[in-house]
């Protein structure tokens, strides 16, 4: 290990102590099937009088909502529509969602949809409050320093774990950099997890949020410096990822199947609040940034490479989370090499069991038509990508294995016309 990485590793081992003093907040989390019903009462028992609900037009088109808007007017609550999200919420959007909060005399925000509303919503919150602070001076950790209006999040995806987290991104559509925005108080104070507001959507948008929470966790758990208590909630996450994520790409009603996959996103977001994520992001962030490829297909695509390129440091993690997954339900779908242990036994080593679990990855990408390789990845663009990803990951990610630009652009050339 040089200096400068003995300096990384000093200041994440730092951060990681700092991090466990920090309170994670008072979120309350409601979960089960309707329970986006009890928003109205609990608006109530605040005193809100005006609330300003941040969506899509595609989920008030859909009519999903259309109760919980009604039941709220009838409790006497007047509802402020925001439906100017994009799919990469950009700083305009951000700041005409703010303007609409503070014109309307909202005391309260309701983000209902998938990571880009809630995100959209936690920084036009934080705008509100900050209107002398611009996105870009938000961007990094702990640059707001003050509490957000009122905020409640409903997930109708499974996979940022934004209702739960302290981060948010944002796209600067000027100049398509991802400004990375983290402060614990973008924590939604409550957070509702409805597995009846996921079963509308379409097939790859559950196959990239799925693989979106499941890059969260495996990332959180390789990470340096995660505290048992964070593995165990990534490895939760894992777990239930794992195990359900097939059946709601293949049934799209299953409840039980949809209510599995919010809560292991939920564990997810909660062990990469803590442990933070790693390169896959950091890459995937520069190429959505650019390329506008959905943020969990370039996580998916990234991940088992990413894994791959790790080599040894990530074995005896990943050799973890394989056993889990077998005793979860997973089988190997063909039998590995062994080793003799001392006692004369045959068992796997963490080398093959890593693998499995990267060809594990692999196959759910198959499965759910999610391509193996980045194929708009262009030879001109790997500088500015190896740049940004290590301006966002380096010092600040507590990787398995520090890269500098001659690995990273290594790396992305390899991916280059693959």
């Amino acid at each position: 290990m040089n200096g400068k990485h003995a300096i990384y590793r000093v200041y994440q081992a730092l951060c990681a102590g700092m991090l466990s003093l920090f309170p994670a907040g008072r979120q309350t989390l409601v979960q089960g099937d309707g329970c986006i019903t009890r928003i109205p009462e609990l608006l109530k028992t605040h005193g809100i009088k005006g609330v300003q609900v941040i969506t899509t037009p595609g989920t008030i088109r859909r009519g999903t909502i259309a109760p919980l808007l009604a039941q709220c007017e009838d409790a006497g609550i007047r509802t402020v529509l925001y439906t100017g999200v994009s799919p990469d919420p950009t700083v305009a959007e951000v700041d005409a969602a703010a303007e609409c909060f503070f014109i309307s005399g909202c005391e309260a925000i309701l983000a209902i949809g998938g990571g880009s509303v809630i995100d959209c919503a936690k920084v036009a919150g934080a705008r509100a409050v900050k209107r002398d602070l611009p996105v870009g001076k938000m961007s990094g950790m702990l640059k707001i320093h003050k509490k957000l209006p009122l905020l409640l999040a409903v997930p109708t995806t499974a996979g940022t774990g934004s209702e739960v987290t302290l981060a948010a991104v944002i796209t600067d559509e000027t100049c398509h950099y991802k400004h990375a925005v983290m402060d614990y108080c973008l924590i939604p104070r409550y957070a509702f997890l409805d597995p009846g507001l996921s079963c509308s959507l379409p097939p790859d948008m559950t196959a990239y949020s799925g693989m979106d929470a499941m890059t969260h966790a495996v990332e959180a758990y390789c990470n340096r410096f995660c505290s048992p208590k964070m593995k165990a909630h990534a490895m939760k996450a894992v777990s239930l990822i794992g195990a359900n994520l097939l059946t709601a790409y293949r049934e799209p009603a299953n409840k039980a199947a949809r209510m599995n996959m919010l809560t292991g996103s939920y564990e997810a977001g909660i062990a990469f609040t803590n442990a933070y994520v790693g390169y896959v992001h950091a890459i995937a962030h520069g190429i959505g940034g650019l390329y506008h490829v959905p943020h969990g297909e370039a996580n998916a695509i990234l991940l088992p490479k990413v894994l791959a390129a790790y080599g040894s440091a990530v074995y005896e993690p990943l050799a973890r989370l394989e056993r889990k997954m077998r005793v979860s339900g997973g089988k190997p779908e063909r039998e590995e090499r062994t080793s003799v242990a001392e006692d004369g036994s045959r068992e796997e080593t963490d080398a093959v069991l890593a693998e499995a679990f990267i060809e594990r990855i692999r196959r759910m990408n198959r499965s759910m038509g999610i391509p193996e390789q980045l194929a708009m990845l262009r030879k001109e663009d790997v500088p500015e990508l190896a740049a940004r990803a290590l301006k966002e990951g380096n010092p600040n990610y507590p990787v398995p294995v520090i890269w500098e630009e001659e690995q990273m652009r290594a790396f992305l050339m390899e991916q280059v016309s693959k």
